[in-house]
């Protein structure tokens, strides 16, 4: 579990370091969405902000001519474009870095941030737990953890848990983060593989057989690698995700997230029930209204064989070796 989410980090590192290159590229030709939003602030130094204006100008210049088809469209393509140079960009940056810092001193992520943190991260976590199976073995599993959709809600959890928890340690010592970081995620780990293990009777992963197994659901290397993982989220992923979330501008935002997370919550709650019934069913226990027989009949064990792939009900996985 844990390499797939070291890979989930992997994806949100490319994340971050396409979008700086992309801002890079933007700030260097007056243009994109992150120097609009600079110069709308007024956050533009004055000389960055009169050679973005030659540079704007120019362009402008280029765009009306080759609309219009004026002969001197021919004369300005050959001329070199001006460009901000690599000081002036690495200002727009530091510029940029201070809007973000003073706008995440002055807000707290909630309802709105941490909905879409857990859809992305449950979805992106399934695409890749499944990419990972047919890298690794060559086997096309589906990875989900609930009855409808594509999520794999332990992955939403776990960036919702590191985000909540991590918030006020954005600059807390490295060593301090590191170890906070691994046992948030020893005890997610735990957590969940008991939960899993006592009220269902189910496993997804084992650790037993590994020589650093500390319990069945914790090893000393998956806590090094949560303290890792925990930390690179806290200083460079969360602080730029939450950034471009944003808060909510308009009422139909709010309508989606709102929507979005019943939808969560009905399918969390079906999910429950109908693992409930699984587990009813093995103990022989018929069911005792309109409800349990629908389930019983739509979510049957073949359903749940079918759905959750990865899932051992009834039986212990066997030890890694």
């Amino acid at each position: 579990m844990v390499t797939i989410l070291l890979i989930v980090l992997a994806l949100a590192l490319t994340y971050v370091l396409v979008t700086r290159a992309v801002n890079a590229r933007g700030y260097r030709m007056a243009s994109g969405k992150s120097f609009r939003k600079l110069a709308r602030r007024g956050m533009l130094p004055k000389e960055i902000a009169d050679a973005a204006d030659e540079v704007i100008l120019d362009r402008q210049r280029r765009n009306s001519a080759r609309l219009r088809h004026d002969p001197v469209y021919a004369d300005l393509k050959t001329q070199p474009k001006p460009k901000l140079s690599s000081e002036q960009v690495k200002a727009l940056k530091r510029a940029r870095l201070n809007v973000r810092d003073e706008w995440l001193d002055h807000m707290r992520p909630g309802f709105y941030q941490y909905v879409i943190i857990f859809m992305v991260a449950s979805v992106a976590g399934l695409i890749l737990e499944m990419a990972w199976m047919l890298i690794s073995s060559g086997r096309t599993e589906l990875r989900v953890g609930l009855v409808w959709g594509p999520f794999s809600p332990l992955y939403g959890f776990g960036a919702c848990l590191l985000t909540m928890v991590l918030w006020n340690f954005r600059t807390a010592p490295k060593a301090q983060v590191f170890f906070v970081s691994a046992l948030l995620g020893g005890g997610l780990e735990q957590t969940t593989g008991m939960l899993m293990e006592d009220l269902f009777h189910a496993q997804s992963w084992t650790y037993i057989g590994l020589p650093d197994a500390i319990t069945q659901w914790i090893a000393w290397r998956f806590l090094f690698a949560w303290g890792v993982l925990g930390l690179v989220w806290c200083r460079v992923v969360m602080p730029e995700v939450i950034y471009r979330i944003g808060e909510p501008t308009n009422r139909r935002q709010i309508v989606i997230v709102s929507l979005m997370t019943a939808f969560l919550v009905v399918d969390m709650l079906a999910t429950l029930f109908c693992f409930y019934r699984k587990a009813c069913r093995d103990a022989g226990i018929p069911p005792h209204n309109l409800v349990e027989e629908y389930v019983d009949s739509r979510f049957n064990d073949e359903f749940i064989a079918n759905r959750f792939q990865n899932l051992v009900v009834g039986e212990d996985l066997e030890p890694n070796k």
